[in-house]
């Protein structure tokens, strides 16, 4: 025994995979200035990852500098044609792909949100966030609007116009993959060789 005890010896052998890394996502809705889609839906494909947009007339892109820039409707109401989302009109955009993924930070960003007017972000069963021109061209986290559409399986997010007109300029959705990183144990001794896995997950801060 004593022999046996002596001739056996452990190596522990780790093997390091680095941790996951953070995955950035950023849907830009202004590439062509001032121009009509000529169609309700449009897909967009950042990294691989597919969203898309359907509006309640055409998609209009919209340039018109710093605070009016973004996706729109090809629409001429109140006696104009500002080309943004009017009340009573509406831009869906269906976010299914984001569903399996990750999620750890989900941002949009609205324009042309003047004093007085307001925007609205929704989800497909009721909750809303309100955007007001404090919130002008600036990240809006939809972390909270993003968790009540996983927890009913539903990718459907609307943007309208609470009053006023509002363009929808950027998506922004930043996740985190999972990755296993294996140890091993390698024991060696009197011929005998033995191994023995220990998987641990590493997550993205």
């Amino acid at each position: 025994m004593k022999l046996l005890a002596i001739a056996v010896l452990t190596l522990v052998v780790t093997v390091a995979v680095p941790a996951a890394a953070d995955s950035t996502y950023t849907w830009d809705f202004a590439t062509t200035p001032n121009q009509s889609l000529g169609s309700l839906s449009s897909v967009y494909v950042n990294n691989g990852l597919s969203i898309s947009a359907t509006g309640s007339t055409n998609l209009y892109y919209k340039q018109l500098g710093l605070g009016e820039t973004g996706l729109g409707l090809n629409n001429c109401l109140k006696g104009g044609c500002d080309h943004e989302i009017q009340v009573g009109q509406s831009i869906s955009f269906n976010l299914s792909s984001l569903l399996n993924k990750n999620v750890m930070g989900i941002s949009l960003i609205l324009e042309s949100v003047q004093p007085g007017e307001t925007g609205s972000v929704c989800d497909a069963f009721g909750t809303c966030i309100t955007v007001t021109s404090a919130n002008n061209d600036k990240p809006i986290s939809l972390m909270g609007l993003f968790t009540d559409m996983r927890s009913h399986h539903s990718g459907k997010l609307v943007v309208s116009a609470g009053s006023g007109d509002v363009l929808v300029n950027q998506l922004q959705a930043t996740t985190c993959a999972t990755v296993p990183e294996p140890s091993s144990l390698l024991l060696m001794g009197s011929g005998l060789v033995g191994l023995a896995g220990i998987v641990r997950h590493k997550f993205c801060s």
